[in-house]
């Protein structure tokens, strides 16, 4: 197959309502006036919409990574820092899972609201809490520990969040609020494993519930994933990433008041007027 007709801006010729191309080139639009002509913006090229015809290649084993070890010292450093104490690959991510979900403490209330973007070592430096940017870290943070990881998009309803392969399988990770499941044996759960079991998102054992950051609580989240991110009226798109595809990025940061003049606000608007008619359409599936 082709796999470049379900990237990028070619991925609205896939989807099916009016509503679904609007809510798609809004999510589009909102992130370029967001991040400027900058990495958040620019992975969306490569994004690959999840559907029928793209499941057993978004779904297979992925090649090893193509980290250099020495090219990134900070990333390497705190990786290894964070995982420590950890001896399986689970304990590793559950480590760094965790370090991403209490960044935010690290530095004054709302610093990472000042300006957006930056390299994978300023977003550790300035505290980051956005979704958006916490995908990219938590699969910069795998990668160089030899983890395969990829960004996670929800379109409709605009979330980011990530996948990485333990395990032997693709499980998905919520860096900014720590979220995850698994299933009755323990086992971490796909993206397209939740959304064929979405009852299993309000069955998970205590220590699952616990893991959730403080800014939320395991049933908020819950119900957010199971109305919202991981239902059939979300459009949700894969991007690999890598720390070595620096040079085919720009990590330029850009100030909160740059992205009002821009016209977030209006942006913002459009993208709800698209996302509350997509989720009130009586079918959604892609």
């Amino acid at each position: 197959m082709n796999i470049d007709e379900y990237k990028g801006l070619r991925i609205i010729d896939k989807l099916k309502t009016d509503a679904q191309k609007g809510v798609y080139m809004a999510n589009w639009n909102q992130l370029r006036i967001n991040y400027g002509n900058n990495v958040e913006w620019q992975k969306l090229k490569n994004q690959v919409l999840m559907c029928s015809e793209t499941r057993n290649m978004i779904y297979a084993v992925p090649a090893d990574v193509k980290y250099v070890q020495g090219s990134r010292p900070v990333i390497e450093m705190t990786s290894q820092w964070v995982t420590k104490d950890a001896k399986t690959a689970r304990e590793r991510v559950l480590a760094l899972l965790k370090f991403c979900r209490d960044l935010y403490l690290t530095h004054g209330k709302h610093l990472h609201y000042r300006f957006y973007g930056g390299t994978e070592e300023q977003l550790i430096e300035k505290g980051e809490n956005l979704c958006e940017c916490m995908g990219r870290l938590m699969v910069s943070l795998c990668e160089v520990l030899g983890i395969p990881g990829r960004i996670v998009m929800h379109v409709v309803n605009g979330h980011i969040t990530s996948e990485v392969f333990i395990e032997n399988k693709w499980c998905f990770f919520d860096p900014r609020f720590a979220v995850f499941y698994v299933d009755e044996n323990e086992a971490f759960l796909s993206v397209e494993e939740i959304m064929q079991n979405r009852e299993i998102i309000f069955n998970q054992p205590q220590w699952v519930k616990e893991f959730v950051s403080k800014q939320t609580d395991f049933d908020t989240m819950a119900r957010e994933n199971y109305d919202k991110y991981m239902c059939s009226k979300e459009i949700i798109t894969f991007c690999d990433y890598s720390l070595m595809d620096f040079e085919s990025y720009t990590y330029e940061i850009k100030l909160r008041d740059e992205i009002y003049q821009d016209g977030m606000k209006p942006a913002i608007r459009e993208y709800q007027k698209y996302m509350k008619i997509v989720m009130n359409e009586e079918k959604g599936e892609i």
